[in-house]
């Protein structure tokens, strides 16, 4: 899919110069559009397998695709202001105003180019209506994290539910209705199992982290991390201690291996993993029950195996 990466990233920002006068604002967006295209488009690809997994031919996908990647481009940037967690990002290190601003105007910008990447109006409004419902389920979700009200298994899955897995089903479904298909809820259900079982599979890769992505360092909840409060044994008590904030990092720095051997004795890992992979099992059986062409189904099996 690399071909369809360079496309939507060449899309995002004939959008940003599209709909935005030149000036400091389209300045600041081409800007953080140019740092989000580092990464993998996920969201932009699953709008290009469901465009042609449900027939579309109009040849609006890529379109579509970044109108998607807009979003996610806002909520990652809010997400790093109000969580502080990635201070390399470029709009951590731009004044606050400015990157909230930028944010904010990505949010109005990506639902009108949305309506506008369908050729029909109708389809177009159904498009916009339809992000904004799953924006705003994120939004909903992204309160219960900053919040931190995870206690348990349950209200973090449901958390995640809330916040991770809307992102999946904008991007699906938009694909869906680009192709000129209406709602499926069949489609809905599997990307949230998808979602979930991402945002699980992101979990485990961060729990062994020790830089600024760490959940453990940056004391975030997390499935293997609720795992591990719960089973890591007396003589891991400074994990509990730290997580809890009754010591400072500066006391826990140089105990990276102890917390690996930590998370391996208690399970976190395998325990995270299964539930993992319980999710993705679902999806994966959802989708083969799903009437969509055979090529692109194996294409996104492969993409998300």
């Amino acid at each position: 899919m690399e071909e369809f990466k360079t496309r939507i990233a060449d899309k995002m920002l004939e959008l940003a110069r599209g709909w935005l006068d030149d000036g400091p604002l389209r300045s600041y967006t081409e800007a953080f559009i140019r740092e989000k295209i580092k990464e993998p488009m996920v969201f932009g690809e699953l709008v290009i397998y469901h465009y042609y997994m449900f027939r579309g031919h109009e040849g609006n996908e890529v379109e579509t695709a970044a109108a998607i990647e807009l979003a996610i481009l806002a909520c990652d940037i809010l997400d790093d202001l109000e969580d502080g967690d990635a201070p390399s990002k470029l709009w951590m290190n731009t004044p606050p105003p400015h990157a909230l601003h930028v944010a904010t105007s990505l949010l109005a910008m990506a639902p009108l180019a949305l309506a506008a990447s369908v050729p029909d109006e109708l389809a177009g409004a159904r498009l916009a209506t339809m992000m904004n419902r799953q924006l705003l389920h994120s939004a909903e979700g992204q309160m219960l994290d900053l919040v931190d009200q995870m206690k348990d298994e349950i209200s973090y899955l449901n958390m995640v539910g809330r916040k991770s897995a809307p992102f999946f089903v904008m991007s699906c479904m938009a694909g869906v209705l680009a192709a000129g298909s209406p709602w499926n809820e069949g489609v809905a259900i599997y990307a949230c199992e998808l979602g979930i079982a991402s945002q699980i599979k992101n979990d485990v890769r961060d729990l062994l982290r020790w830089d600024e992505k760490s959940d453990f360092l940056r004391r975030k909840g997390s499935l293997p991390m609720l795992w591990l409060m719960e089973n890591a044994g007396e003589e891991y008590g400074w994990i509990t201690d730290y997580y809890s904030g009754r010591i400072a990092v500066d006391s826990v720095l140089d105990k990276k291996a102890q917390f690996r051997e930590a998370c391996e004795k208690s399970g976190a890992i395998l325990y995270a993993s299964v539930q993992g992979r319980l999710y993705y099992n679902r999806f994966c059986s959802l989708l083969e029950q799903t009437d969509a062409e055979p090529v692109w189904k194996d294409k996104l099996l492969q993409r998300f195996s």
